[in-house]
């Protein structure tokens, strides 16, 4: 089946790499995400947190491995009766529990700007054979500038965060990028980065 982007996709993709810039300068991993309706609206925006306190007050994850940024979505809104109405944009593919988690709610469309060739959950499941997402239209990287964005934002943290045969896979998906960050030592993104 041939992907079928509409005219929001690229803004809300973008909106999904502006959070995933905000999550670093706050001591959590470069990944944000966007849950829409089926007109375009926003219905939440999340972004990583495993670093942060929780925020019950406004519904926020935090201080726990899986407070990624598609679970601090499905957190604030707890349960979404129209799920298969929904798009949900990530700046990195989710990883299995948040690919998981989309299947298991229901989400309609999930789009990401970038692949993660090791802790993607493409790696273990096939997006368009499994009967959790048979309902599901998954678009990887529609936008190849963003897919570039997205890839140079988060690599420094995969170079810091996954094993050596990780990293290798970066270096296979994203040669370029994969050898600027050793070439140029470049550090995953600290909290006190703007």
């Amino acid at each position: 089946m041939t992907p079928s982007l509409r005219p929001f996709d690229r803004q809300h993709l973008q909106e999904a790499l502006r959070l995933a810039r905000e999550s670093p300068r706050l001591g959590s991993s470069p990944v944000g995400a966007v849950l829409v309706d089926a007109v375009g609206e926003v219905r939440a925006r999340g972004r990583n947190r495993v670093n942060e306190a929780w925020d019950l007050g406004g519904r926020h994850l935090g201080d726990a491995s899986f407070a990624h940024a598609e679970m601090d979505i499905y957190f604030q809104l707890g349960r979404i009766p129209d799920a298969q109405d929904c798009t949900l944009y990530t700046s990195l593919e989710p990883c299995l529990m948040c690919g998981g988690a989309a299947g298991m709610v229901g989400i309609g469309r999930i789009l990401w700007a970038c692949d993660d060739p090791w802790g993607g959950s493409g790696r273990l499941i096939a997006w368009n054979e499994h009967q959790a997402f048979r309902h599901t239209e998954v678009i990887a990287c529609p936008f190849a500038d963003l897919e570039q964005e997205g890839a140079r934002l988060f690599a420094p943290e995969a170079r810091r965060a996954y094993p050596e045969e990780g990293w290798q896979k970066w270096h296979e998906r994203y040669p370029e990028i994969a050898r600027w960050v050793d070439e140029a030592d470049v550090p995953a993104p600290q909290e006190d980065e703007e």
